[in-house]
């Protein structure tokens, strides 16, 4: 007898299958014909019966779950609301009493919130590069390279940089030809703004037969902080021809084209990087390349739609207070300067009125366009950078 259900064969007396536990239908024709077709109605109705309530029993165990996860969120917005609260009353008494400069607290809040963003961005990325990590091993040692890279990845749950990066130091002296351990370790150091190391490993990394695409951004991204244009853009054109749909590679060449004085080129690139994905960074962009072109109102137009995702970003709010100087609305002007000043407590107003005032008209728009600084625009560009943007945004101090 076969069962109806997995197929496989069961002995001729069996009711249930021995495999899949299914009932085992038996279809024959009695001389009567009546019973037999009322027997076999009967086993498939017992049968079809006990399927529904196996579903009944999993859609309602679904639904516990799901109200568990409901009553979970509800908790988890309920605890930051009041922690919310908490903060706005401790500001706001600090403020009253003179001891909390609304500048350098919204400088140190955004700071800390980057470093915190940073290194949950660093364990996530780990996690991905983790197998490759292992499987690229060629060293002696296996057990001790696995001992290392748990330890950095207990570290970097932690949230913990520097012993992280140490652990993983140990694991590449375990293995220094490991080109995925080396790439991490490269983009690692790049987030904690130390060049040396970054360049040292990641020249161990693209000194292998087929360099990851991490290995090449990161090589691209370090080549921009470090003033080597021309070869970023060289390594950055590569990269996106392997994989024209990254946006944020576009406006990684973007800007390197825009250092290299090629300003059509950059405005390509922004433009085909926005039609992928909205990048502070490729707004920026194009608003200078409006502005290089003389068109004001297109410059102003990238300036909103970016303000209005990064309020607080400084690039942006330094170009807009200088395009009203450029053209002579001292007044405004002025108070754009006043708000750039509660991001960027060097800011100074009545200093950057009467530099404009003193120039000439082709001058005032030069200096306009000298707003273009490489480590402003990677810090836009920077992914850390938008997710604190976005959440700080939610939060009114």
């Amino acid at each position: 007898m076969y069962c109806q259900r997995c197929g496989k064969r069961n002995k001729p007396e069996a009711e249930r299958c021995r495999y899949c536990k299914a009932p085992l239908l038996v279809v024959r024709q009695e001389r009567s014909g009546e019973g037999g077709d009322l027997q076999s109605l009967l086993g498939i109705e017992e049968y079809v019966i006990d399927k529904i309530s196996t579903v009944e029993k999993q859609a309602h165990r679904s639904s516990e779950d799901v109200d568990l996860l409901v009553q979970a969120l509800d908790f988890l917005e309920r605890n930051v609301m009041v922690t919310r609260a908490g903060i706005h009353v401790l500001v706001r008494m600090l403020r009253e009493r003179g001891l909390l400069a609304a500048s350098e607290f919204h400088v140190r809040w955004r700071q800390r919130t980057l470093d915190h963003l940073g290194g949950i961005t660093r364990k996530e990325r780990f996690l991905e590069a983790k197998a490759q990590i292992l499987s690229a091993f060629g060293g002696k040692n296996r057990r001790k390279f696995e001992e290392r890279v748990l330890a950095a990845e207990d570290h970097l749950f932690n949230l913990e940089a520097a012993p992280g990066a140490a652990a993983l130091e140990e694991a590449a002296a375990l293995d220094p030809s490991n080109a995925p351990l080396h790439a991490f370790l490269g983009e690692m150091y790049l987030g904690l703004k130390d060049l040396q190391r970054a360049r040292r490993h990641l020249d161990l990394a693209l000194a292998g037969r087929e360099p990851t695409v991490g290995a090449l951004k990161a090589w691209g991204l370090l080549a921009l902080m470090e003033g080597r244009n021309a070869e970023a853009r060289k390594v950055l054109g590569g990269l996106q021809k392997k994989s024209r749909e990254d946006a944020s590679t576009l406006s990684l060449l973007a800007l390197a084209e825009a250092l290299c004085g090629d300003w059509k080129a950059c405005r390509r690139r922004a433009e085909q990087s926005l039609s992928l994905e909205e990048s502070a960074a490729a707004l920026f962009l194009l608003a200078l390349v409006h502005l290089r072109e003389g068109r004001i109102a297109a410059a102003e137009g990238r300036l909103d739609q970016l303000l209005a995702s990064s309020p607080e970003s400084v690039p942006a709010l330094r170009l807009r207070a200088r395009i009203l100087l450029a053209r002579g609305w001292w007044t405004k002007g002025r108070e754009a300067l006043e708000r750039l000043k509660m991001m960027d407590p060097s800011a100074d107003a009545e200093s950057e009125v009467a530099v404009f005032r003193g120039l000439p008209a082709a001058g005032r728009r030069d200096r306009a366009l000298s707003t273009l600084d490489a480590g402003e625009v990677l810090d836009m560009w920077d992914p850390v950078t938008e997710e604190a943007d976005v959440f700080l945004r939610q939060v009114d101090l």
